[in-house]
C-alpha cells in the first residue's frame, strides 16, 4: 500500500497522521489480493499451496481429491514404498478362504468435531460408496464387498464375493463420520463443503474461487502437524502459479516443464522431479465409427514420435508409454509398443481403406479422415501434446482439430478424441478394472471411450481376485498384450511430477506418485518451516 502525506506545520495532525498510517498498514500485512493470510508470527507457520484446480465437494465417498491425505484417514495408509500400512487399524486377520477381513481399530481416535471414530462409521462409509443412491466414483474399487458389518465398537468385518487381495489398498478411503449424515443426502450434505474427518488437518474456511484454508488438528492421532495454517490458493493458470512462486505470494506450486529453468535459477525455490506412474495418452472413442477399425487405431499409435515428445514437449521430464501399467511390478515389456513407424502407420490406413485424395486428406466412401481432438485449456503439457499429435496425423493424411477447452465445458465421453491422464502407483488393479472394464462405461464409471473387450473383462476380473502374486503377474500380462492387439488408448508418455517449493520447507518425502502426480502431499504433517 503506498500513501502521499503532506508535511503539517502542526505536530498533532502529524501524529495523528502517523498513527493512521501505521494502523492501515498492519491492516494491509495480514492479507493479499485474495485475502490469503500471509505468515504473521514465528510459532503460527502457514504454507500457501497454489492449487491448479478447486473441487466442487470434498468427501472421499463420493470421490479422490488432493485433501484426502490431510483431512481424512482410513483403517489403511499408503506409505513411502506405496504399501498398504495400518493407519486406523490396530490389526486385521484374514480368513483361510480370503473371503473375511476382520479389523481391530485403535480406540481413542477423534473426528475433528470431537466424537470418536468407531467401526459403525467404518461401515458407514462403504457401504454408502456402494449404495446405489450414492454419485460415487469409487463405486468400481469395492465391486468385491458383499458386506460391512460393525461387530461392535471397535471391530469392522468385511465380507467378499471372491478373494480380493487389493481390498487393502481400497480401505486407504478416508472415513467418514455416520452422524454427519443423519437424515441427510450424502451426494448434497453440507458435509461436502465442510468435510470433517480424523486427519492431521481440519477444515477451517472455504472462499469460493480463491482459496480453501485447513488448519492443524491438535488431536489428531499422529504426529501434531507444525506448519499450523495451510491455505490452498486456487490458481489455474500456470504462468500465474509460477509467477507467485517466484515472488514468494505461494510457498510451493505444480510446474510446467518449460517453467522449471527459471525458477530453479531464483535460488529460492527447490524443484522436485518425482517419479510417477501417470501416462498421458489419446483416448478413442468408440462410439465415434472412425475407431471401430482396429487397424484404423494401430495406424494412429504407429504415427506418434514419442522421443519427440519427450524430449521436446516435457524437455526430458519423463519417459515412453506403451502400457497403463508399465510402472508396476506386473509390468509386460514384451507387448507391441507402436514405437514410431509412419510407413506402418500409412500402410494399415491403405489396408482399412482410407485413401489419400489430391489435397493429402484421405478418404472412404466420400468422408474425409478427419475427426476433434480435444483438451484441457489449462493444462500446457497436453496443449501441446494436442498440437504435436494433430501435425503428426497430418503426415499420415489425417485431417485433425484441436479443441482445447475449459475443464467446465468437457464432456470426456462426448469427445471424437481426448488427451486423457490416468495411472496409479498402487496395486495393479487400480485405474485398470475402473478405465478399461466395460461395466464401467457410463454410470459414474472412468470407461469413457466405450471400451468393449470380453477377453479383457475376463482377464481384469480373474486379476482382481487372484491371490497368487504369480497367477496375478500372468492375467496382467495378458491383459496387457490383449490391449495391445485391441488398443483402447494411444499410450504418449509417463510424467515425472514437477513440483516447485520454497527452500525453507523440509521434511518432503518423496514417494512415486499417482495421476495428475497426486499424492506429494501425503506427509505434510511431518514438513517444517524455517523463518
Amino acid at each position: 500500500m503506498r500513501m502521499r502525506m503532506r508535511m503539517k506545520k502542526s505536530i498533532s495532525i502529524l501524529m495523528v497522521a502517523t498513527l493512521l498510517v501505521a494502523v492501515l498498514l498492519t491492516g494491509c500485512s495480514n492479507t493479499t489480493s485474495n485475502t490469503v493470510p500471509t505468515k504473521t508470527t514465528k510459532s503460527e507457520k502457514t504454507l500457501i499451496y497454489a492449487a491448479e484446480t478447486e473441487y466442487e465437494k470434498i468427501n472421499p465417498v463420493l470421490g479422490t481429491t488432493n485433501l484426502d491425505d490431510l483431512i481424512f484417514r482410513g483403517l489403511m495408509r499408503f506409505d513411502e514404498k506405496n504399501v498398504p500400512q495400518k493407519d486406523i487399524a490396530e490389526s486385521y486377520t484374514v480368513s483361510t478362504d480370503n473371503l473375511v477381513y476382520d479389523f481391530k481399530l485403535k480406540k481413542g481416535i477423534k473426528f475433528q468435531d470431537g466424537t470418536e471414530l468407531k467401526a459403525e462409521d467404518v461401515a458407514f462409509t462403504i457401504s454408502s460408496i456402494l449404495d446405489a443412491k450414492t454419485t460415487s466414483t469409487q463405486k468400481a474399487e469395492f465391486l468385491e464387498v458383499r458386506s460391512v458389518e460393525a461387530v461392535d465398537d471397535y471391530e469392522v468385518k468385511v465380507n467378499l464375493k471372491d478373494p480380493f487381495p487389493s481390498i487393502l489398498d481400497k480401505l486407504t478411503i478416508g472415513i467418514v463420520p455416520k452422524h454427519a449424515f443423519d437424515g441427510k443426502d450424502i451426494n448434497t450434505a453440507e458435509f461436502n463443503q465442510k468435510p470433517i474427518g480424523s486427519g492431521p488437518y481440519m477444515f477451517d474456511k472455504w472462499e469460493k474461487g480463491k482459496s480453501l484454508t485447513l488448519k492443524a488438528f491438535k488431536d489428531f492421532n499422529g504426529k501434531v502437524a507444525s506448519i499450523n495454517t495451510v491455505v490452498f490458493k486456487f490458481l489455474p493458470d500456470g504462468n500465474v502459479r509460477a509467477l507467485q512462486l517466484e515472488t514468494g505470494e505461494v510457498d510451493m506450486a505444480f510446474l510446467e516443464p518449460s517453467q522449471v529453468e527459471k525458477i530453479e535459477k531464483t535460488g529460492k525455490v527447490t524443484v522436485y522431479k518425482v517419479p510417477t506412474a501417470d501416462y498421458r495418452c489419446m483416448m478413442y472413442n468408440l462410439n465415434n465409427d472412425l475407431w471401430k477399425d482396429v487397424n484404423v487405431r494401430k495406424a494412429f499409435n504407429y504415427a506418434v514420435d514419442r522421443k519427440a515428445v519427450v524430449d521436446g514437449i516435457l524437455m526430458g521430464y519423463g519417459s515412453a508409454a506403451y502400457s497403463p501399467i508399465q510402472m508396476n511390478q506386473y509390468k509386460n515389456d514384451a507387448i507391441e509398443k507402436y514405437e514410431y513407424n509412419q510407413p506402418k502407420a500409412e500402410e494399415l490406413l491403405d489396408k482399412a481403406g482410407w485413401i489419400k485424395g489430391s489435397d493429402g486428406v484421405r478418404q472412404k466412401n466420400g468422408k474425409k479422415l478427419a475427426f476433434t481432438l480435444t483438451t484441457p485449456v489449462t493444462d500446457e503439457v497436453r496443449v501441446n501434446m494436442a498440437n504435436y499429435l494433430a501435425s503428426q496425423f497430418k503426415k499420415i493424411g489425417a485431417e485433425v482439430k484441436v479443441d482445447a477447452l475449459d475443464w467446465s465445458v468437457i464432456k470426456i465421453d462426448k469427445c471424437d478424441a481426448f488427451v486423457l491422464g490416468w495411472g496409479s502407483p498402487f496395486d495393479a488393479d487400480a485405474m485398470t478394472y475402473s478405465l478399461f472394464h466395460s461395466s464401467q462405461i457410463g454410470n459414474n464409471g472412468y470407461n469413457f471411450g466405450s471400451y468393449n473387450d470380453p477377453k479383457v473383462d475376463e482377464l481384469l476380473f480373474k486379476g482382481r481376485i487372484a491371490v497368487d502374486p504369480e497367477q496375478k503377474k500372468a492375467l496382467y500380462q495378458e491383459f496387457q498384450q490383449a490391449i495391445s492387439e485391441d488398443p483402447p488408448y494411444n499410450f504418449i508418455v509417463y510424467l515425472k511430477a514437477l513440483y516447485g517449493a520454497n527452500k525453507k520447507i523440509s521434511g518432503i518425502k518423496e514417494r512415486t506418485l499417482g495421476h495428475h502426480g497426486a499424492g506429494f502431499l501425503w506427509n505434510l504433517e511431518e514438513w517444517t518451516m524455517n523463518d
